[in-house]
């Protein structure tokens, strides 16, 4: 996961040490509030149904606390799991808990650098800190990362991108929030070479008065 750079008192601040700053102050909050969330996990037995392999290697970018390693492990104790994200707590916590899996430090947007190949890829929620652009060469990316028949799972927030913006998070810190389309999604994944095989929409609430609409898009590679 990743924010765009901020510009304070006419100092642009490095997006990888700002994006680090801001998921190490709030990892444990995040853990607290998300480690147990059940909402995603129809989507998320989709993604283990689709993934037959015995002893299949799956990929979990911006793994956070590793609440979805966790479950699909819990699922598929076969799996092997290997875990990124760009703040070294969030990794700490996802080692702590899942001691059986393999977690490392990297940004999103540097996977190309991984020389392994994947049966399935996981992605929950890092593409509203990508831009449209670093979207494009994402999921390129994740095309060349995957072995023939790996399953690609996607989740993010439809929205217009012009509507993309700061937001201010719970901790005070304002962060970069990207809307990308399901449409242009779609798109580029047919147009790539992915079969999609599923498309899932969550309703999550934020508090008891706001809610939206997350979307899943899973896909396979032929």
């Amino acid at each position: 996961m990743y924010f765009r750079s901020l510009v304070l008192d006419g100092v642009n601040m490095d997006d990888m040490n700002n994006t680090a700053h801001f998921w190490n102050k709030v990892s444990l909050l995040y853990q607290e509030k998300f480690m147990d969330l059940d909402i995603y996990n129809s989507s998320y037995d989709q993604f283990v149904d689709l993934v037959a392999k015995p002893k299949a290697r799956i990929l979990d970018i911006g793994c956070g606390p590793g609440n979805i390693t966790k479950y699909l492990l819990k699922k598929r104790p076969d799996f092997y799991v290997e875990g990124i994200d760009i703040a070294p707590n969030m990794v700490a916590l996802a080692k702590a808990n899942n001691p059986e899996a393999g977690f490392t430090v990297l940004d999103s947007r540097q996977i190309k650098e991984l020389n392994t190949r994947f049966d399935g890829i996981i992605c929950g929620f890092c593409l509203p800190y990508l831009s449209q652009e670093e979207r494009l060469l994402f999921i390129e990316d994740i095309f060349h990362l995957l072995a023939q028949e790996g399953v690609f799972y996607l989740s993010f927030v439809e929205g217009d991108p012009r509507n993309s913006g700061y937001k201010v998070g719970s901790s005070g810190d304002s962060i970069y929030f990207n809307y990308h389309t399901l449409d242009s999604i779609l798109k580029q994944l047919e147009d790539i070479g992915f079969m999609h095989t599923l498309i899932e929409k969550v309703v999550y609430k934020r508090s008891m008065e706001e809610s939206e609409r997350h979307t899943i898009v899973i896909a396979r590679k032929p």
